[in-house]
């Protein structure tokens, strides 16, 4: 599983982001960089850290990083909604 700081720092490192101004209320759409393109290789990146796959709706609905990083819990915990 990975923690919440993980998946900040795959953001950051990924969308060359500075790490101080990714909170959990911070909404994806709002980051830097976000676009379908790097959504899709933060989706990747993620499940090759997880080792498993991540529902794709789930994680195109993630309207922010507390969402995310909830979902990525979920995930390496095999929690399903």
């Amino acid at each position: 599983m990975l923690s919440d700081q993980a998946v900040k720092d795959v953001l950051a490192q990924l969308l060359d982001l500075d790490e101080t101004t990714l909170t959990p209320d911070r909404a994806l759409a709002e980051l830097d960089g976000w676009d379908s393109v790097n959504a899709l290789r933060v989706l990747v990146f993620l499940e090759r850290e997880l080792g498993t796959s991540i529902d794709y709706e789930r994680f195109m609905a993630a309207g922010s990083l507390g969402e995310l990083t909830a979902l990525v819990a979920d995930t390496g915990t095999g929690v399903r909604p």
